[in-house]
């Protein structure tokens, strides 16, 4: 892909595994000058002064995220598009904030001729089906993030609708399902 060709980025939320690509040496250089980053605009203003209070990281993680959040901003504040809960990017493409992983942390909805598909970045990780409850360390506020889970997951399974995570097993897409009070992963098959 040229990058040269992207007019648009959607970030679901500023951690480091999120916003890196676009600090790689040489990638910024690639892109349009004119190139829009939507993000929420509470992921923006969390990341001025983060609290780390309610995570449970590893050592170093912590100054690692504020300084790419920190690097990220300065390179692209000029580009930045915040919106507040929820902003369509493109005819078809909804960007939500959900809160919960981070204050901003944000799903992505992209609708066409009747199908849809929700990238939910990191509000569901593979263990979260089976206890949607639980949390893992990386989350600002554990509490709100089972919830968001529970809700998001309990709309798909409702919908249908095709799901994609950033940190589910390959190929990352697949439909959700209601399993007693858990739910349950149902990957696509994956035709290359």
């Amino acid at each position: 892909m040229d990058l040269g060709s992207v007019t648009d980025v959607v970030l679901t939320h500023m951690h480091m595994d999120h916003v890196g690509g676009l600090l790689v040496e040489g990638v910024k250089e690639r892109l349009r000058p004119d190139l829009r980053i939507h993000v929420a605009a509470a992921e923006v203003k969390f990341w001025e002064s983060p609290d780390f209070s309610h995570t449970s990281m590893p050592t170093g993680f912590p100054d690692a995220l504020r300084s790419a959040a920190k690097q990220f901003t300065k390179e692209y504040q000029s580009q930045l598009r915040l919106f507040d809960d929820e902003h369509q990017v493109a005819p078809g493409v909804v960007v939500r904030r959900t809160g919960g992983h981070t204050p901003g942390h944000s799903v992505v909805r992209i609708a066409s001729s009747g199908n849809a598909l929700t990238f939910a970045g990191d509000a569901v990780f593979a263990v979260g089906f089976d206890q949607p409850g639980w949390y893992n360390g990386f989350e600002h506020d554990p509490e709100e993030a089972a919830r968001v889970r529970n809700r998001l997951l309990r709309e798909l399974a409702e919908t249908g609708e095709l799901l994609v995570a950033t940190h589910m097993p390959f190929p990352s897409i697949g439909h959700v399902a209601v399993s007693g009070d858990a739910f349950r992963w149902v990957p696509t098959f994956w035709d290359f």
